[in-house]
Formats: structure tokens, C-alpha cells, sequence
């Protein structure tokens, strides 16, 4: 924001060059640079809580005074009014409260013309470009104080009859029409709405109240009786109808910061003078004014550890005092209590902390001693969940798998391709932005299968993972949880691409020291899976899945427009977390080397794999180490009810090399035993 040199010195009396002044202000109060023409200018980078005290000449002044520890004393100048009273010529009906306070005068007989080259030069000089010597003294005052104002041509307002039936104009501060639309003073139109503010006549909108003027009562060359305009209004409205109609002036900015509305009846005062010296006229008597605001008084108490917290060392009572009052704060001892209030031009001076830097910006922030906080400084509790996902996060983007990020929301056209057991775990928003956030998702699939969907057209090989919440509806409510998903998908067909997927979940368990015995596998058929997935396998800790690995139906895939061959799991990180902090019993690794034996097995399709570990574990010794399966095959078999199972059985003893004659009578134990299934070798 720029400020005239020549203007701040007349009002602060200060001895420094602009430069030096330049260099107190960037020390003590905002960045300041040196502007020299023909005029020095001070280009001041102020912070956005201090536009409604210091974005003018005066309050400028007011800092400036504060900071160098001088008096500072408003100009005081007093209106000399004529013998005609405005109440028979204006009145003011608010009818917004948006409007917090609306004052005005009348000047009758005043001439228009050029302004004083002394005004034109110091409105230049800040930026603005003179019109006449009314609107000219309009932005002059509102450059000195802050205050924004506004000008009308008397003679173009609506009449309007008062109640002893004489002729009156009338001035409305109202909220616009539906479809009303203005002309502003630069020639634009513009179509309002109810939210938008304006001022107004008996018959029409006369300007955008607090942004800008029109063309309706605009004055002009012609104009001999005029209306002076200081009002104060709700800065949030203002700068809610500044940006939806595009349109920011200095008088917005000015008033989206909650001006004083003692600035109000001070500016009027200043216009009414200056307008009677450069342009003639009489002043009537009175003002044409809603009711004076009485604006609650913040008291902010402070004691004297507060100081040493904030510091981290003490201030003295008299120094604190001298400097506060400087700034315009009233305060009063009261037992071990300092009570401060702010003047009513600072209000971003709302809570103790504000009291106490405002104290040290004007000691000098440079003559704070450092010094350790007294404070202990407590370390936060670890986020394990979070540390959690975040290492997860890490080793799967080593597995060469690509992280994506979804809304956690499905279109009413997905609800559409769901089956039926999964349409009603759905949870519908009850004010969605559009049919694309219908729904909450209650898996990660349904996402992740139109990433593959968009992405399947520029490669050919896909490799992704995201981990999100999901949500769902059961018989107790709704439940949420922190899920991991993954999906694999080739453009060619490929046998390989579950086993890959089934290598991912397991390296990943090995990782956090999950092993094959603290969860058994099982068959997807009795899970709400089975209607997701052509065929699979899920891992359950007693009867809490952790984990679905699976091929979708193709039915789902050719709905998602995704390759056939495609892969999906999908972890519950939150039992995954509670079977990793589960209790662990150290061994030693082994000294003697394992046996690995395959079976294929033909079986019933209604035997679970389960039932088959279950067999095999119980059949076999101790020399049984693990068993793993490694492939589930549900496809063109001769026999339509069987389905195909393979495992890897680990064979180790703890004391020996094992031979194969102890190998030979295991095996045949356990080929004996899943003849009680009605298991066939293949």
C-alpha cells in the first residue's frame, strides 16, 4: 500500500528520512520500501489483520508516533453548519443488518471542478486518479482515515413523502432484488441477488453498498446539492458479494476488515470540511443517521507468569503500561491482575498472547534475550495405526506396485453393477454433490478396477495399491475400517498373475512376522466374496477374515471395461495390526535342511481348503513344518462337481537330516487319510 512522505511527516512530526523511517517501520511494524520521484512514497507490505487500523495516512501516523514514543493527537477540526436542517430535506431507512451503521450529510450551493493541485498530487501519489474536487475529497479522506466513502447528486434521488406529507428524498440500505441490476460508475452492469447489499432510493439501487458507486446519482459538473455517505457494514458481506460479482475496489478491502464504526462519525466530519473549503456550499445542520452501535468492551487480563511463559523473561509493570498506552490501550491494576481493552480500531487484539506481542514488537523483538523454553516439551504419543500404513506404504512401492488415491464415495451407476449382497451393505449420503458421490464404498474394489479401466489403454501391465477406509452397513450399524487393496491386471492371459498376488500378501505378512500358523486359508464360498469373485481364497484368524484373494467374476470386469486377466486382495489392516502385536516366541533358526513333497489333490467342491489343511496337520507328526498352497483350479475339469488343489508340504526334522524313507511314510499317511474326504491324487 502506498503512503506519501510529505503526508506522514505533517501528521507525526517525526525527524527521520524516508529512509530511515522506511527501515523503523520494516523493524517494528511491516516491510517498507522507498519509492522516489518527484514525491517520496513509502510502498508498506501490510499484514492482512492490521488493513482496519493502519491502511491509511492517519493510522499510519498513529504507529509511527507509537513507535518512536510520541503523542499522537487526531486532527480536530469543527463543522460549521448553515441554518438549514437536513431533517427536512433527507432521512435514512436501514432495513439490513448487514449494516451495522449508515450516517449522512448535505452540502447545498457547492461548485464542481479540478481539484486543488495540492490534492491531486497526494491521491496520485497513493495510486488513485483525481476526477473532480468531490470524488477527489471523497479518496482524500478515506487515504487519511481508512473510512471509505460515497458521494450522491442530492437532486437524483427518488422523492419520497414523509408523514406531515412534505417531499423528501429517502435513502434505503437494503438487501438487493432478485434479477435487480446496477450500472456502476465505470459503465458496467451488473445482475444482483439477494445476498448482495446494496444502497438505494425510494425507486432504485444507487450503489453497491461498500464496493462501489452508480451511475444513477453520480455527480456531476451540473451537481450543486450533494450527500455525503459514511456508513459501516458486516465485512463478511461485503466480501462475499466483492467476489461473486468480480468486483474488488479499495473500499471493499477496506471494509472486508471490519472497520471501526467510530471511524464512521469522524470521516463525515472531515469530508463536510474539506468539501466546504475546496468547493464552496453550505453544510446543513444535523445528520441523517441510523442508531450509533454500542460495541461490547474486551477485557483481556493478564498476570505476570504469563510474561515469563510467552518471553521466557519478565517485563516490568511500568514498561508495559507506558508501551500499551502508546498503542491506544486502556488498562487497569487489579490485585495480581493487569486488565487490558483494546481501542475499538484493533480488532484483531482478541486474546492475552495478542496483549503480549504487541508489547514486545514495540520493545523490539531483537532485545529478547534467547534463552530454553521453561515449558516441558512432552513427546506425542506414537500413532501406531498410522506408523503402520506408513511402513506398508514403504514396502509395497518396493514390490514395484504404484500407490493411487480414490474418493471414498460410488456413482448410482456402480450401485447398479454391485450384486445384491453388496448393494445392501451400502451407506447412501443424504446430501450428495452430484450421482457420482451417491455412495459410500464398502470395498476398495470397485475404484480400483476403473483405474485399471482408464489406465489399461497405455500399458500393459498394471500394478497398484491404495489404502483407505471403506464403509459398511450391518445388523449393528455402521462399521469402518482402514483397508489395504491391491489389483494386478495383464493385458495377455496369464496363470502366474494370482500366484504374483498371493506372493505380495505373503512377503508382506512374512514382513510384519506373520506366520503360516497364525491364520489358516479358506474357501471363498461361504464369504460375500463369493458373488465379487470367479474363484479365490480368503485368510481368517479364527472367524475375522484378514484377508480375500481372488480373480473377479468376469461379469464385474467386463462391466469395469477391465482385462480378464486380473487380480484383487484386499487386507483388513486393523486385524492385520492386532495379529502382528499379538505375543511372539523366539526360535532359532534350523540346523538341518527341509524337504518340500507337492500333492495335487481332486476333490469334492464343496470340501474347503480348510477341511484339507486340517486333514493333512493332523494326520502328519511334528516333521511337518508347513503347508502351503499353491494353486486352486475350478475350470474345465471332466468332472463339473470337483475342483483341483495343490500344495507345497515342508517336511524338517529338528535333529536330523531327513531321509526319504521318513519322507515316503508321511506322505503315504497322509494319502491315506484324505481318502476319508473323498480326496483322489492326481
Amino acid at each position: 500500500m502506498k503512503f506519501s512522505f510529505e503526508w506522514l511527516k505533517g501528521l507525526s512530526k517525526f525527524k527521520q528520512s524516508s529512509q530511515e523511517l522506511a527501515d523503523l517501520l520494516t523493524m517494528y511494524f511491516a516491510e517498507t520500501s522507498v519509492s522516489s520521484g518527484k514525491r517520496v512514497v513509502l510502498n508498506v507490505d501490510l499484514l492482512a489483520n492490521r488493513v482496519a487500523d493502519a491502511a491509511s495516512h492517519l493510522g499510519l501516523a498513529r504507529e509511527i508516533s507509537a513507535i518512536l514514543g510520541k503523542k499522537f493527537s487526531y486532527p480536530q477540526e469543527k463543522v460549521k453548519e448553515g441554518e438549514k436542517k437536513i431533517q427536512r430535506a433527507l432521512k435514512v431507512k436501514k432495513e439490513t443488518a448487514n449494516c451495522l451503521f449508515y450516517s449522512a450529510r448535505m452540502l447545498e450551493n457547492i461548485k464542481v471542478k479540478i481539484s486543488p493541485l495540492w490534492l491531486q498530487k497526494r491521491i496520485l501519489d497513493c495510486g488513485l486518479r483525481p476526477v473532480n474536487n468531490i470524488v477527489d475529497a471523497a479518496n482524500y479522506v478515506m487515504l487519511e482515515t481508512g473510512q471509505p466513502l460515497h458521494v450522491f447528486d442530492y437532486d437524483k434521488l427518488g422523492k419520497s413523502k414523509s408523514k406531515i406529507g412534505r417531499a423528501i428524498r429517502l435513502i434505503r440500505i437494503r438487501q438487493a432484488q432478485a434479477g435487480e441490476k446496477i450500472r456502476t460508475l465505470d459503465s458496467k452492469d451488473y445482475s444482483l441477488d439477494p445476498s448482495i447489499m446494496v444502497i438505494a432510493d425510494s425507486e432504485k439501487a444507487l450503489a453497491l453498498a461498500g464496493i462501489k458507486g452508480g451511475q444513477e446519482a453520480e455527480v456531476d459538473k451540473n451537481t450543486k446539492t450533494i450527500v455525503l455517505e459514511s456508513a459501516n457494514f458486516k465485512g463478511a458481506n461485503i466480501r462475499h458479494a466483492s467476489r461473486k460479482l468480480g468486483l474488488v475496489t479499495d473500499a471493499s478491502l477496506r471494509f472486508e476488515h471490519n472497520l471501526s464504526p467510530d471511524l464512521s462519525i469522524y470521516t463525515l466530519e472531515r469530508l463536510a470540511i474539506l468539501i466546504k473549503r475546496i468547493a464552496g456550499g453550505s453544510i446543513l445542520q444535523g445528520k441523517a443517521q441510523t442508531k450509533i452501535p454500542q460495541e461490547k468492551k474486551i477485557i483481556i487480563p493478564l498476570i505476570k507468569n504469563d510474561w515469563e511463559r510467552f518471553l521466557g523473561e519478565t517485563i516490568s509493570q511500568k514498561e508495559i503500561l507506558k508501551i500499551l498506552s502508546r498503542l491506544g490501550f486502556s488498562s487497569q491494576v487489579k490485585k495480581k491482575y493487569l486488565l487490558f481493552s483494546p481501542p475499538s480500531f484493533r480488532n484483531d487484539i482478541k486474546v492475552k498472547e495478542d496483549v503480549m506481542g504487541e508489547v514486545v514488537r514495540l520493545q523490539g523483538i531483537d532485545k529478547i534475550k534467547s534463552c530454553l523454553p521453561v515449558e516441558l516439551l512432552a513427546i506425542p504419543p506414537v500413532n501406531e495405526s498410522w506408523q503402520f500404513r506408513q511402513k506398508t506404504r514403504d514396502w509395497l512401492r518396493s514390490d514395484n506396485l504404484n500407490e493411487v488415491y480414490n474418493y471414498s464415495f460410488l456413482s448410482a451407476e456402480d450401485e447398479g453393477k454391485l450384486p445384491s449382497n453388496w448393494k445392501n451393505k451400502l451407506i447412501e449420503i443424504d446430501n450428495p454433490t452430484s450421482g457420482l458421490t451417491k455412495y459410500l464404498r464398502p470395498s476398495l474394489l470397485f475404484n480400483l478396477l476403473k483405474n485399471i479401466s482408464s489406465n489399461s489403454h497405455f500399458r500393459k501391465e498394471i500394478q497398484l495399491f491404495e489404502i483407505g477406509k471403506v464403509y459398511w452397513r450391518e445388523k449393528n450399524g455402521i462399521r469402518e475400517n482402514f483397508m489395504l487393496g491391491g489389483i494386478l491386471a495383464k493385458e495377455e492371459k496369464s496363470d502366474n498373475l494370482f500366484y504374483q498376488g498371493k506372493g505380495i500378501i505373503e512377503d508382506l505378512f512374512s514382513r510384519w512376522g506373520v506366520d503360516k500358523d497364525d491364520y489358516r486359508i479358506d474357501s471363498l464360498e461361504k464369504s460375500d466374496y463369493a458373488t465379487l469373485f470367479s474363484q479365490g481364497a480368503i485368510m481368517k484368524e479364527g472367524s475375522k477374515i484378514i484377508a480375500v484373494l481372488g480373480v473377479p467374476s468376469g461379469k464385474l470386469l467386463k462391466e469395469y471395461d477391465c482385462p480378464e486377466t486380473t487380480v484383487f486382495w484386499e487386507i483388513d489392516l486393523a486385524a492385520l495390526l492386532n495379529l502382528v502385536n499379538e505375543e511372539r516366541e523366539f526360535q532359532p533358526l534350523p540346523k538341518f535342511p527341509a524337504v518340500i513333497r507337492d500333492i495335487s489333490l481332486l476333490l469334492p467342491r464343496d470340501i474347503s481348503v480348510a477341511a484339507v489343511l486340517d486333514v493333512i496337520q493332523s494326520t502328519a507328526s511334528s516333521l511337518l513344518e508347513d503347508v502351503d498352497l499353491f494353486d486352486i483350479y475350478e475350470g474345465e475339469i471332466s468332472d463339473l462337481s470337483k475342483k483341483s488343489l495343490s500344495f507345497h508340504l515342508i517336511f524338517r526334522a529338528v535333529d536330523h537330516t531327513l531321509q526319504k524313507e521318513e519322507i515316503d511314510r508321511e506322505m503315504n499317511k497322509i494319502y491315506q487319510s484324505l481318502q476319508g474326504i473323498k480326496a483322489k491324487i492326481r
